[in-house]
């Protein structure tokens, strides 16, 4: 009786091991092509959770829609952990506010996991703009009203909201050119076929450090480390404009708790690698985890917040 008893106990125990998290490769969406910001940050931690986890993460590039197309996907996926979305401020509160008839509601249709990191945005220029910093670009934009454009990773992104707040705080006519991701926006603005756009670190630094774009302005409170002459909006005398990108991890509705706490867990300690906080503060990138609790309230701000924006600019729904 007692063998078998023992037996039915290491069997128990085996078959709870062989159900171990995660049990094959994690799927994580992003919203965005390759080689946008997004996507090069999701590959410095996705390299590090991978180690961590035992198991391969592969990065899927769902792009379009301002990364609701990727968010919708996860929405519908099983909730057993292995298919996650690296959530950004545009899927998780702008875009789904700035829709008449949204795809998923971001308050219940997703699990949040950990907020990873924050940064404010870059206002840049083509090298043809004779502007160097915000009072130049402001006098050129004037002199030549109508003819001005922006791009933007795309309709309801925060860059494209970013830059609505902007032509309004500062009284400018531009004209807004959506993108299906940043990379084809940096393309076209390499190309010429925008003036401007808004975007943040770590996609713009080797076009900066080329000449082939210029930095004039930065959202935010403060400038960055690398970039110490270009003044903030605010201090070139346009407030207000407060964006700032913010980059996490979430799971469908239903999440299992434990599931959670190990993610959480394991993406904050590969946050804490020393070769991965080298890169991201050489980026500009301030890294910042959060609690699972703590993360969903900071999106139900975020998507309050972007309402009223919305609201308040009387900006169209799409």
């Amino acid at each position: 009786m007692r063998n078998s008893l023992l037996f039915v106990v290491l069997l128990s125990a085996g078959a709870a091991w062989g159900q171990a998290y995660p049990s094959k490769s994690v799927t994580v969406l992003n919203g965005f092509p390759p080689g946008g910001a997004t996507d090069l940050t999701l590959r410095q931690v996705s390299a590090k959770l991978a180690e961590r986890l035992g198991q391969p993460v592969v990065i899927e590039n769902r792009a379009g829609a301002a990364g609701t197309i990727a968010a919708a996907a996860v929405a519908r996926a099983p909730a057993d952990g292995h298919t996650l979305l690296f959530g950004v401020a545009a899927n998780l509160a702008v875009a789904p506010a700035a829709m008449k008839n949204p795809p998923y509601d971001p308050a219940t249709a997703f699990t949040p996991i950990i907020e990873i990191a924050r940064g404010p945005y870059l206002w840049m220029v083509k090298p043809d703009v004779p502007a160097k910093n915000l009072k130049e670009f402001m006098d050129w934009a004037k002199k030549n009203a109508g003819k001005v454009n922006y791009g933007s990773p795309g309709q309801g992104s925060v860059h494209h909201l970013a830059g609505e707040m902007f032509r309004r705080a500062a009284g400018l006519e531009m004209t807004h050119i959506p993108y299906k991701g940043g990379t084809t926006a940096y393309t076209a603005m390499l190309g010429g076929e925008i003036d401007a756009m808004f975007d943040g670190m770590p996609a713009p630094i080797g076009h900066l450090q080329s000449g082939k774009i210029r930095a004039i302005a930065v959202t935010g409170p403060k400038r960055l480390p690398s970039l110490p002459d270009v003044a903030t909006l605010a201090e070139q005398g346009v407030p207000g404009v407060d964006v700032h990108f913010w980059w996490g991890f979430v799971g469908p509705a239903g999440l299992p708790k434990d599931i959670v706490a190990k993610l959480n867990a394991e993406i904050a300690l590969a946050l804490a690698d020393p070769q991965l906080k080298g890169t991201f503060a050489k980026w500009n990138i301030e890294i910042s985890t959060s609690t699972p609790e703590a993360f969903g309230a900071y999106i139900a701000q975020e998507s309050k917040r972007w309402r009223e924006i919305i609201v308040y600019a009387g900006l169209p729904l799409q």
